[in-house]
């Protein structure tokens, strides 16, 4: 009660905390390019909302009161969101390069009805960008960013939702919450915070998720019907994560059935089976991606493993030692972005072995709750939910040794979404047995130490920075305009080449996607050598060529990389050396054009 008394104010103070970070964020926008998110806006931002995620978590674990504790979760919710704002709140004119940017001009041929929904393979997101823009009259490149956000928003809604059905405790939901704040399954190695539909999938399958188990504990016709209403549009939202939800299912509906028929309940408990839904799900599944040729294609190429080398020691040896070259390394990396996911990945283990083994004849011997809250009879979901991450896990495992175009983190991000559940159920039986055997608010202390650590190591890796290696992401207003214009009068018989920003993806954002790459590039590939400063270019080119340099490439190799591929000398030579003229410029973008030496 005492706490209580206090937990008001100190709520209070987070409200007014997160809302002052907002405003000094909003009055420190970007001015250029930013290398890093972080670094660039004001340190108030960072311990503010820091400090009111730091709140909400103590508030949640430490009050007895229900209405406080929902206050604090609000809280915590309010301020991770205003962390994903971040870029919006700063006015980033977009964030994401390579498939970020064509996924945009996607929107933009939609929008412009250049192009049919059923011609993209992921229509949802470009059709709700263009939805957004027309209703908002907001710019499309904003109205994408503010998409980011709405499903990142629903992932922090619909995790501990999930949580509470599998678990049916209060404490165990509100480990939920804040596991679901730590966005384990972004790894920016293919699920990111930018536009990109296999990311806006994962963050969205806690939802579906939610709806299959209301269908799964209660096979009502309110509940099918929403099963069946989301099955086509996250089939749209991307046929790969929907296949991988569709294996999930697919395997608790035959377990299912089997169970009962092993127990003779088929007669008596047919009606509660969910193997129609799923397969209405198949069904559209297969009508959608049957003419899906890249779907196919990354079939046969795990169907081939164990027919071909494997890339992916290859392709992890080439980057363990560009790291090195950079000053990293790959287990700094790997700590960075993943400690927090293995963590919650061994608990998932830890909690199936234990279902598994109080399964057996032993489990007499448990107490009564350990497992599931109605005393064992949802222990069957839990070994049904084991044996569809088992079917997962092994979909990963193809994918990682067989190197294929590491397609293998964007199943990782969908076991994370079931990792980030389960270790949350794990965390909170945990709390339960230490409940037992010491104190309630001991348990909930230590709980409560554990999620401040592990929002300590998360939000670092919410975004892209050189913290991990990498850059912002961050395109600028500067960057697309000079683009733009450089489209617009270049020389259509002059092709272009490129330092590390592609011309082929600012194209597609600008010009739509039914130029090929091959319009912008010549015949033999594009990539300008490395350390060109020693390199005669003029003799390196046969013909004329354009070099667009936006203010990214200026700064990710020379500051970032140590100037791995490209140093300050090498953008001077393209200023001091005769023959290359510069064209274009406009501050945030200059355009070369290099005149082969006759």
């Amino acid at each position: 009660m005492r706490f209580d008394t206090l937990s008001r104010p100190l709520l209070l103070f987070g409200f007014i905390g997160v809302a002052t970070a907002v405003v000094v964020a909003y009055q420190n926008p970007a001015t250029g390019y930013e290398l890093s998110i972080y670094a660039e806006t004001p340190v108030s931002f960072w311990a503010l909302s820091s400090l009111s995620l730091l709140i909400s978590v103590i508030v949640v674990f430490s009050s007895v009161n229900q209405g406080v504790r929902a206050l604090g979760v609000l809280l915590g919710g309010l301020s991770m969101t205003a962390i994903v704002l971040l870029p919006i709140i700063r006015g980033y004119h977009y964030l994401g390069t390579g498939d970020a940017l064509s996924h945009l001009g996607t929107a933009h041929d939609m929008n412009a009805g250049l192009m049919n929904v059923a011609e993209s393979r992921y229509p949802v997101v470009h059709t709700l960008g263009s939805v957004l823009h027309d209703a908002t009259g907001l710019e499309l490149t904003h109205a994408m960013l503010i998409l980011v956000v709405v499903f990142v928003v629903c992932f922090f809604v619909f995790v501990p939702l999930v949580v509470r059905e599998l678990a049916g405790d209060a404490w165990t939901t509100y480990v939920g919450f804040f596991s679901g704040l730590l966005l384990l399954p972004i790894n920016h190695l293919s699920p990111s915070l930018y536009i990109h539909p296999t990311s806006q999938a994962i963050m969205y399958a806690p939802a579906f998720l939610f709806v299959f188990l209301l269908l799964y504990r209660d096979r009502i016709p309110r509940n099918s019907a929403m099963f069946v209403l989301l099955a086509p549009m996250f089939v749209l939202l991307h046929p790969q994560q929907a296949g991988n939800l569709l294996l999930f299912f697919g395997v608790i509906a035959i377990l299912q059935i089997g169970y009962d028929f092993k127990l003779l309940y088929r007669l008596r408990r047919r009606k509660e089976w969910v193997l129609p839904e799923v397969t209405f799900f198949a069904v559209v599944f297969w009508l959608w991606v049957r003419d899906l040729d890249t779907f196919w294609s990354s079939l046969e190429n795990v169907y081939m493993i164990p027919f071909e080398e494997t890339q992916a020691a290859e392709s992890t040896t080439t980057r363990s030692v560009s790291l090195v070259e950079v000053g990293g390394s790959l287990p700094e990396v790997f700590v960075k972005l993943f400690l927090v996911s293995l963590v919650y990945a061994v608990l998932t283990g830890v909690l199936l072995l234990f279902i598994v083994w109080s399964s057996r004849a032993v489990r007499s011997r448990l107490p009564h709750d350990a497992v599931a809250p109605d005393g064992g009879t949802d222990r069957s979901l839990f070994l049904y939910i084991l044996v569809g991450i088992v079917a997962l896990t092994s979909m990963f495992l193809a994918f990682l040794v067989g190197g294929i175009s590491d397609q293998y983190f964007r199943h990782l991000g969908t076991l994370m979404v079931l990792g980030t559940v389960l270790g949350a159920i794990a965390i909170g039986r945990g709390m339960r047995y230490a409940n037992r055997r010491r104190s309630d608010i001991d348990a909930r202390r230590f709980v409560a130490v554990a999620i401040v650590l592990f929002l300590a190591l998360s939000i670092p890796v919410v975004f892209t920075s050189p913290y991990i290696y990498y850059s912002s992401n961050q395109v600028t207003e500067m960057q697309m305009s000079g683009y733009e214009k450089t489209f617009e009068h270049q020389e259509e018989s002059i092709a272009f080449d490129n330092i590390r920003s592609a011309t082929s993806r600012s194209g597609n954002a600008i010009q739509g996607r039914e130029i090929p790459r091959e319009a912008y590039y010549p015949e033999e590939g594009s990539g300008i050598p490395d350390h060109f400063a020693y390199r005669s270019l003029r003799t390196y080119y046969d013909e004329q060529i354009y070099i667009p340099v936006p203010e990214a490439d200026r700064v990710r190799d020379p500051v970032l990389w140590n100037g791995f591929r490209f140093s300050h000398e090498d953008f001077e030579y393209l200023d001091s050396e005769p023959g290359i003229n510069k064209v274009q410029t406009n501050g945030g973008y200059d355009l070369y054009l290099v005149e082969p030496q006759t």
